[in-house]
C-alpha cells in the first residue's frame, strides 16, 4: 500500500518557472537548465522505481516515496522506504547511462559514458547512511530496533554494471530493474518474525507520514533578482507574455489565442519565484491587470487560501 506518493519535486517546478520567466538569452539559463537535467533524470529514475515496487503485493508493505525526515540537525531523504511488520527496506535510485564501475576498496563509483569517466561516491555509502539515520530516528521515537535492509536500484536497463573488485556487497545489494522484486522477496522470506504488531505498524506509518519535511526552495543559489523575471500572462500558443483580459477570458493580441484560466500558471510562477503570498496590488502588477475589482474576482476564484480583512487580504496556495 502506498502511504506517501511521489510528487514532482519542488526543485523541478521552480526550475521550470525560472526558465519560463527568464529572457532568452540570460546568463543564468544554462545553469538552471543543467540543474533541471540532472534532477529531472533522478526523478525519472525514482518514477521507474515506483513502477517496480507497485508490482509487490499490496499488503506486503507500506510504501513511502520520497520521504524526508529529520534527526537532530540532519535531514535525510529516502527515494523509497518499504515498511512491513517484520522489516524495513530503504532503496536508493540511480538513473545514470553508460557503465557504472563499483570500486569497493575505495568506496567509489566510476561512470563511463561517451568516452568520458566521472567519479562519484559509492551510492551504497549513501543508502547505508540513511539506514543509520533511520535507526536513530526510530530510537528517538521509542520504536523497537526493526531490521533495516537497503538496496541501490539502477533504473536504466541499458546501464552496464561492473564489479571489478568483486565486492560481495555490490553483488548482493545493487539491482538492475528486473532483479529488484526478487531481492525484495528474498528479504521478506528471510525476515518472517514480526517485530511490530499491526497496531504499531499502522501507528509508525502515520508518524512517518506526519514527520515528512519537504525540502525548502533552492532558488537563492541562482542569485536571480525578482526584477529579472518576465511579468504578464503567457499565451499558451505563441508563448508571448502579452495576454489581455476582457469578455471573461484572456486574449492574445499577437496570435488571437484565448484561454479562460491562463492566470493560474502566472500565479503559480509568482508563488514559486517571488513570494509565497500575494495581494491584490501585487497580482495586478504581475499580470498587467488595471482593474482592482477584476483582480479581486480572479483571486477569489483561483482556489487559494485567503487571509486578512479586505484591505490587507493576502492569498496563498492550498
Amino acid at each position: 500500500m502506498i502511504v506517501k506518493r511521489r510528487k514532482v519535486p519542488l526543485r523541478l517546478k521552480i526550475n521550470d518557472a525560472v526558465l519560463r520567466r527568464l529572457s532568452d538569452p540570460h546568463p543564468k539559463r544554462a545553469e538552471v537548465t543543467q540543474d533541471s537535467m540532472r534532477f529531472g533524470a533522478g526523478h525519472k529514475g525514482e518514477v521507474t522505481l515506483d513502477y517496480y515496487t507497485s508490482l509487490l503485493h499490496e499488503d506486503a508493505f507500506h510504501i513511502f516515496q520520497g520521504l524526508r525526515l529529520k534527526t537532530g540537525e540532519t535531514h535525510f531523504q529516502m527515494d523509497s522506504l518499504l515498511l512491513s511488520p517484520s522489516l524495513a527496506i530503504i532503496i536508493e535510485s540511480k538513473n545514470m547511462a553508460g557503465t557504472l564501475i563499483f570500486n569497493s576498496q575505495f568506496n567509489q563509483m566510476d561512470r563511463s559514458f561517451n568516452d568520458k569517466t566521472d567519479t562519484f561516491d559509492d551510492p551504497l555509502l549513501q543508502v547505508k547512511r540513511h539506514r543509520i539515520l533511520l535507526l536513530k530516528w526510530l530510537n528517538l521515537h521509542h520504536y523497537p530496533k526493526i531490521p533495516i535492509e537497503y538496496l541501490v536500484f539502477s533504473s536504466n536497463p541499458s546501464t552496464a554494471l561492473r564489479n571489478p573488485t568483486n565486492g560481495p556487497e555490490v553483488y548482493h545489494r545493487v539491482c538492475p530493474p528486473g532483479r529488484l522484486i526478487f531481492k525484495i522477496e528474498e528479504f521478506l522470506s528471510r525476515y518472517k518474525k514480526d517485530v511490530l504488531t499491526l497496531k504499531e505498524h499502522k501507528k509508525l506509518s502515520k508518524l512517518l507520514l506526519k514527520s515528512d519535511q519537504p525540502p525548502e526552495s533552492h532558488l537563492p543559489k541562482f542569485q536571480i533578482k525578482p526584477s529579472e523575471y518576465l511579468t504578464g500572462v503567457q499565451c499558451p500558443s505563441c508563448i508571448r507574455y502579452a495576454m489581455e483580459r476582457y469578455s471573461g477570458t484572456w486574449n492574445c493580441p499577437h496570435c488571437g489565442a484565448t484561454a479562460k484560466d491562463a492566470h493560474l500558471q502566472t500565479l503559480e510562477d509568482y508563488f514559486l519565484l517571488i513570494n509565497p503570498t500575494i495581494n491584490n496590488k501585487q497580482f495586478r502588477s504581475f499580470v498587467h491587470l488595471p482593474s482592482k475589482k477584476l483582480a479581486s474576482k480572479l483571486l477569489a476564484n483561483s482556489n487559494l487560501i485567503a487571509t486578512g480583512a479586505t484591505k490587507s487580504r493576502r492569498y496563498q496556495p492550498k
